[in-house]
């Protein structure tokens, strides 16, 4: 739990408005917490304070000095560094160094969560033979989440029914996996996982974030970006998190602790191909709500 240093605290009061469970407050001495238990060890309040007087049970030695602002990349660097990462799907044979991987991982690992949860797992596979072994085991359960999808669209048809929501999404998937699924039997090309070498799962225990989809998103985002500044590429696999939903016998290989969702997958390596242009999207749909300053009316 959270505790004061009384001989370090010097009552400046900095720490308690920035107190995100409103747990602090200034007593005779020091400042002092007034509910322990209900501190979730985010370390705003060691953060701002110019003694370090807050002491947590386990990682005080990670609270180092922030970059100067000399460190932080520009903007319009940064923003032409975001849209520089385009999702690869051309691997290099090239295995990925595990010192880089742990460099990936670490970055996930400071990502924010909901209430400061950090409830995400992490499962790394690395290795064409195992990931060969585990194209052919997703490959067979996408294959039977396409015939039921295609049971249910031609059912829809037949009745002249509309197409059930949860589906229409995934109408044009069966066909897609039957197309990787031949050319996994066929001509052994990885459609999936693109011949990547290497593989990572996030997927966390049930109840143990309040957030887990926005949780995983972020800490998966904070992931690939970190891969790009190593030379290394990525893209999300969805189907492999739905063949996980189809195969027991997958989760088992990849061995996902029984329970535990899988929100996302990224496959990782070195990239075969040298992209020259940065992405392109669709304009944004923004709706601004604004008021006049002082007043809060929007206009």
């Amino acid at each position: 739990m959270i505790r004061i240093d009384e001989e370090r605290c010097n009552r400046c009061g900095i720490c308690i408005p920035i107190c995100v469970r409103k747990i602090l407050t200034l007593g005779e001495k020091s400042a002092e917490v007034t509910d322990p238990m209900m501190c979730i060890a985010c370390g705003h309040c060691k953060a701002v304070c110019p003694t370090n007087a807050p002491i947590f049970p386990t990682g005080n030695e990670e609270f180092e000095p922030v970059p100067s602002r000399e460190e932080i990349p520009h903007p319009a660097s940064f923003l032409r560094f975001l849209r520089r990462r385009r999702s690869l799907r051309r691997y290099s044979p090239r295995p990925v160094e595990r010192a880089k991987i742990e460099q990936i991982l670490q970055a996930g690992r400071y990502a924010p969560t909901g209430g400061n949860r950090q409830a995400c797992e992490l499962t790394v596979v690395t290795g064409r033979p195992l990931l060969d072994e585990i194209c052919g085991l997703a490959v067979s359960g996408l294959t039977a989440r396409g015939r039921r999808i295609q049971e249910v669209l031609d059912r829809c048809q037949e009745r002249k029914e509309p197409i059930p929501p949860e589906y229409a999404s995934q109408k044009l998937y069966p066909a897609v996996w039957n197309r990787i699924h031949r050319a996994w039997e066929e001509k052994r090309q990885d459609q999936l996982l693109h011949h990547a070498p290497a593989l990572i799962l996030i997927h966390v225990r049930p109840g143990a974030a309040a957030t887990p989809d926005l949780d995983v998103g972020i800490v998966s985002a904070q992931m690939i970006l970190m891969a790009e500044t190593l030379g290394l590429g990525s893209c999300y696999i969805q189907f492999l998190v739905w063949a996980t939903e189809e195969s027991e016998a997958l989760r088992d290989f990849l061995q996902i602790p029984k329970g535990n969702r899988i929100h996302a997958t990224f496959t990782l390596g070195y990239p075969d191909v040298e992209y020259l242009r940065l992405v392109a999207r669709k304009p944004l749909r923004v709706v601004w709500v604004e008021g006049e300053s002082g007043k809060g009316t929007p206009r």
